[in-house]
């Protein structure tokens, strides 16, 4: 592999590697705790970004991101629609 830190991310892949890793066990034990939709999506997502680590193509790295400006818009969507109307329909069943 060639000289990754000469990427055009503003951290050392390491740090990367580590955050992209936390994203995902967060967001999945989120997921697994309360079943919301966008948890699932987030969890998907930002690990995704390590993906321009296995090529230097551009093409990659901008699929990339249009994919999560795709996946955090979606979320978005979901935490005020599907996501609240579970919360809804819960809170009626309680009562």
């Amino acid at each position: 592999m060639e000289n990754v830190e000469n990427s055009l991310f503003p951290i050392r892949i390491g740090m990367h590697v580590f955050l992209g890793l936390l994203a995902l066990l967060v967001f999945g034990m989120q997921f697994i705790r309360f079943r919301k939709s966008h948890h699932l999506v987030l969890a998907i997502a930002f690990p995704c970004t390590l993906l321009p680590y296995l090529s230097s193509n551009m093409k990659l790295f901008y699929s990339v991101g249009v994919a999560e400006c795709f996946a955090l818009v979606l979320a978005l969507i979901l935490t005020f629609t599907v996501d609240k109307n579970k919360e809804e329909s819960e809170q009626e069943e309680n009562k």
